[in-house]
């Protein structure tokens, strides 16, 4: 089941540009420990709108090594429900419904000595910052920040930026693109800022357009997709605008049933009986388990293991990367076997 929602406090509010705030959420002592994040994760939100309650997940902005408080960084979207939500209506003091944070976007902390490159696009920057600020307080390999916008007033942490580069002069290196001077960042661009780069960990975050274009430009500068991590904007649709149609749950026949799978998670190994019908994560919340989950739906990739043996299908894989799919990673909350090949799957395995 995904975990429980809780009731946290604003606490404070910063405007970050003319259409972006952030807000900082004061967590109590009794639920410091649900909310312990790791850089490069999101929180998601539960608001009442119009009779509904929509869910929107944000990354987070803060650093647990830099930041008292956790915060999240909102830019007004046209016709964005939530979005324009929290820019009208939140105010310090205001509690809102948060669940505890996930995500994978996270650097590997001290593994070698490569350098760690970081690609932006507008407010895709939010989970891209925080790891900045977590490299270079925890690691020791330099840190490139390319960072892309529509104009100079656009720059999210502008000032915030230039603290850190500030105080990491010889570990720090930024590239503001303004697509105002420049026109959008291209792939040959890309290719730029990646040479010299090759053996770095790269992580991108920003709109499709922006991150198919730096994809591409990893895959002409023969950058391994192991090497790489994305984190795209995806939410899990409005009650009144999902498409029902959309939800095509694989056929299995008695030749695609197993009896049981094997699951690593948090260190231990386990066997878990399996039925016909269910997704490997119903399967292991049936037994007694908890393996990490939010959306249950396929957008949020909080579910996200290593198939290691096995064949599955999935209804829906929008979280994942075509070649996070090719490297063996799946969605449990909607893969379902697809033969009777034994399932090995891994909740522990690094991303």
């Amino acid at each position: 089941m995904p975990a429980e929602f809780h009731k946290l406090q604003i606490a404070g509010i910063i405007q970050e540009t003319h259409d972006t705030r952030s807000y900082v959420l004061a967590v109590p002592e009794s639920l410091r420990e649900d909310f312990r994040y790791r850089a490069g994760q999101f929180l998601t939100f539960e608001v009442p709108w119009n009779g509904m309650q929509l869910h929107r997940c944000y990354s987070l902005s803060s650093a647990p090594e830099t930041d008292p408080w956790p915060k999240v960084t909102v830019k007004r979207v046209d016709d964005g429900r939530i979005s324009n939500w929290f820019n009208d209506n939140v105010n310090v003091g205001d509690w809102v419904s948060v669940q505890p944070p996930e995500g994978r976007f996270s650097i590997r902390s001290n593994e070698g000595d490569h350098g760690i490159v970081l690609f932006g696009g507008g407010s895709g920057i939010t989970p891209v910052l925080t790891n900045k600020k977590s490299a270079l307080r925890n690691t020791d390999p330099d840190v490139k920040l390319v960072y892309a916008n529509r104009d100079e007033r656009s720059i999210i942490f502008k000032d915030e930026i230039d603290l850190w580069l500030a105080e990491f002069p010889n570990r720090l290196e930024v590239v503001h693109h303004l697509d105002s001077h420049g026109g959008f960042m291209s792939v040959a661009d890309i290719q730029e800022h990646i040479r010299g780069w090759e053996d770095g960990e790269f992580f991108v975050c920003g709109p499709t357009g922006y991150m198919d274009t730096v994809e591409e430009a990893f895959k002409a500068s023969n950058i391994d997709a192991g090497q790489t991590k994305f984190e795209r904007f995806l939410s899990l649709p409005d009650p009144d605008r999902r498409d029902e149609s959309a939800d095509v749950i694989p056929e299995q026949s008695d030749d695609e049933i197993p009896e049981a799978f094997t699951m690593l998670l948090e260190g231990r190994q386990h066997e878990v009986p399996y039925k016909k019908g269910l997704t490997l994560l119903d399967s292991a919340v049936k037994a007694g388990h908890k393996p990490p989950s939010s959306c249950e739906d396929g957008y949020c990739g909080c579910c996200m293991a290593l198939l290691k043996t096995g064949q599955v299908n999935m209804a829906n894989h929008d979280a994942l990367e075509p070649s996070d799919i090719e490297r063996g990673w799946v969605l449990a909350c909607q893969a379902r076997p697809a033969s009777q090949e034994p399932i090995e799957l891994d909740f522990d395995a690094e991303y």
